[in-house]
């Protein structure tokens, strides 16, 4: 069996609950999309209540969760957001594993939804400002410092509550937020752009379950913020969104530099998966289309699932003409196309003449379908097809005329190529164009779908049974189908409810990046640094001179921590920014020690005798202690965490 067969055997097990038609894992695209909307509607009504200065953000925020109603939009919009990632990923693996990758646009840009998604979440828990808030800032920050581009300077502003530094910060984050939340709009159109009417939408049905098993969860499970972000320098009470935050755990194992090379490793590789598979595309039969039979009716345009083929002018006359990039040989153009102007490598050869003595059955089998044991006692033709819906309506009327007493139709339950099953149903019921004639009993025909695939050889045999004792005459109007018909909505809403009430337990879990046991001493200052290169720059006027000499360099600085008895717990040296190295420096640090007191000195390496101490600093395990430079003096802070 290949990954498209072994998805439907376990899938069929929700199908006996909600239906072949209603299987929510042959929507996960349509669950994406449908809480991408909740999610996008509940945002924007909580916009109206946020206040975005960074000192009244935490607030607002509490406000809108001591409202029953908003606060329930809250949760509504976390979750939603939650499930946008589950339903993402699922279907990101269910293309894989069904080897539906092949088409590259639809793959790639499938990848940057997902990517873009992920960066409106972070963004999005920014704007809570409380101490998650922080922390994934802070790592943010971090990642993007290791980039010379980036400034360190923001990774401190978050530890060390900034806020006239974050507050426009706050503003690019909410922009983002929303720009990007549209862009997805975007990037969801060109997902789809190959695409013949795309299942954007899920059922109705689907809807109701999805929406009753949120709105319950949000009740159980309300959302609650962190404690504020200012209220301690390092966020260690804070709780973890999986779905988010999966990649900022490696920051936890690993340096900055190796989570860049997984992340770039990692976007590399999923991009390239739709080339793994690109000699078996290039293999993949094309079809081909006779314009000379052509009589332009249009039936291949309206039916082909990937808008492979297009109604122009060619020579004066209106042609079907197709598109080979866009074909994935699927040969349901062949089932629509009356005139047989249509043709496929490999297609089987259709005997359409009488026989002199009929046999039992004809059966058509999709290529997707494992090849199944035809009752051994029986004469059968079989034809293998490359997909059910490319079987022509007609070929069906003559072969039941001329060949067989019955034909049957074996097809997935959810087709590989999207519309094949659907529109071979759709014909034999006589909805679709070309239909199957209403002189000849459609009770003739039967499709049989994988998910019964157990049960497929002892069905042939019945139905054949059936169909010759019946005859022609006496068959039903009505084609038989093997499918899961029957919809239980309370099992159905059972079942989704209890899936979306796993999704609490993964967003809101405790994950340490600061150990609360560690005496911490947090580095966060700017400093100018003594010039050690000036030059003045000559003009011809002397009123065009500059009063001062300019600065070309300054001096790098060199920070030492140590310990009363004198051993060194930290040493590094910072050189200043810019080309020239003249800009100011810098500086940030979380240095962890033993004792609870430490020394502190800066030195001017190439300054003698510049240098600047502080003794005695004394640590706790509450919070960090914070060490900033001021008005030409360093200045130990606290937080209400530290008690001070």
């Amino acid at each position: 069996m290949n990954g498209h067969q072994y998805y439907q055997r376990w899938a069929k097990i929700f199908s006996r609950i909600y239906s072949s038609k209603l299987n929510p894992l042959y929507h996960l695209g349509g669950m994406a999309i449908f809480m991408f909307i909740v999610a996008c509607v509940s945002g924007v009504y909580l916009f109206l209540f946020y206040n975005v200065d960074p000192s009244q953000a935490y607030a607002s925020v509490q406000q809108i969760s001591a409202n029953p109603f908003n606060g329930w939009m809250r949760t509504i919009h976390r979750y939603s957001s939650d499930l946008l990632v589950i339903f993402i990923l699922l279907h990101l693996g269910h293309t894989v594993f069904t080897g539906k990758y092949r088409r590259v646009l639809s793959w790639q840009t499938g990848v940057i939804s997902f990517l873009v998604v992920v960066f409106i979440g972070v963004t999005g828990f920014i704007l809570v400002w409380d101490q998650k808030a922080k922390l994934l800032g802070f790592l943010t920050a971090k990642f993007f410092s290791a980039v010379p581009v980036f400034d360190p300077s923001i990774a401190g502003a978050f530890l060390i509550n900034n806020l006239d530094y974050l507050s426009g910060f706050f503003k690019v984050s909410l922009f983002g937020h929303v720009f990007f939340s549209l862009a997805v709009v975007i990037i969801l159109w060109l997902h789809v752009a190959r695409i013949s009417g795309p299942k954007l939408f899920m059922p109705r049905q689907l809807v109701y379950l999805a929406m009753g098993a949120l709105t319950i969860v949000c009740i159980i499970f309300p959302v609650e913020s962190d404690p504020p972000a200012q209220d301690s320098f390092l966020p260690q009470q804070t709780t973890f969104d999986w779905y988010y935050f999966f990649g900022y755990y490696l920051l936890k194992l690993f340096s900055t530099q190796a989570n860049w090379v997984i992340m770039l490793g990692s976007g590399l590789a999923l991009a390239l998966i739709p080339y793994l598979r690109k000699k078996d595309r290039k293999k993949s039969p094309i079809a081909t289309i006779d314009l000379a039979k052509c009589d332009a009716c249009n039936l291949c345009s309206y039916d082909c699932p990937y808008d492979a083929i297009d109604m122009l002018i060619r020579e004066g006359e209106r042609k079907a003409i197709l598109d080979p990039a866009k074909c994935v040989g699927c040969g349901i153009c062949i089932g629509s196309c009356k005139e047989y102007a249509i043709t496929l490598p490999g297609y089987p050869a259709i005997e359409r003449s009488a026989l002199p003595v009929k046999c039992d059955l004809a059966v058509f089998s999709c290529s997707q379908f494992a090849p199944v044991l035809l009752p051994p006692e029986l004469d059968v033709k079989h034809y293998e097809v490359p997909c059910i819906g490319s079987v022509y309506a007609k070929d069906i009327e003559k072969i039941l005329q001329n060949q067989a007493h019955g034909v049957v139709m074996l097809s997935c339950e959810d087709c590989f190529y999207r519309k094949g099953k659907t529109w071979a149903q759709d014909r034999l019921m006589r909805v679709r164009p070309p239909a199957f004639s209403k002189k000849l009993p459609a009770g003739s025909v039967a499709l049989l779908t994988f998910s019964h695939y157990k049960q497929v050889t002892e069905e042939i045999r019945s139905f054949a049974k059936k169909v010759k004792a019946a005859g022609t005459k006496d068959a039903d109007m009505t084609p038989f189908v093997l499918d899961w018909k029957k919809f239980s909505p309370a099992l159905a809403f059972g079942v989704m409810l209890l899936f979306f009430l796993l999704m609490p337990l993964f967003s809101a879990t405790q994950v340490s990046f600061f150990d609360g046991k560690n005496k911490t001493l947090l580095l966060s200052f700017k400093y100018i640094s003594s010039p050690t290169d000036v030059e003045t720059p000559q003009t011809s006027g002397r009123h065009m001179q500059s009063a001062t000499p300019i600065v070309t360099r300054r001096s790098p600085v060199e920070v030492i921590v140590t310990e009363p008895g004198g051993k060194v717990i930290f040493q590094k040296t910072w050189s200043p920014r810019g080309l020239r190295h003249d800009i100011a420096i810098y500086v940030f640090a979380e240095i962890n020690a033993a004792t609870e007191q430490v020394h502190f000195s800066l030195n001017e390496t190439d300054v003698p005798g510049k240098k600047i101490e502080m003794r005695d600093i004394t640590l706790t395990t509450a919070d960090a202690t914070l060490l900033t430079f001021q008005d030409g003096k360093f200045v130990l802070q606290h937080s209400k965490a530290g008690g001070q």
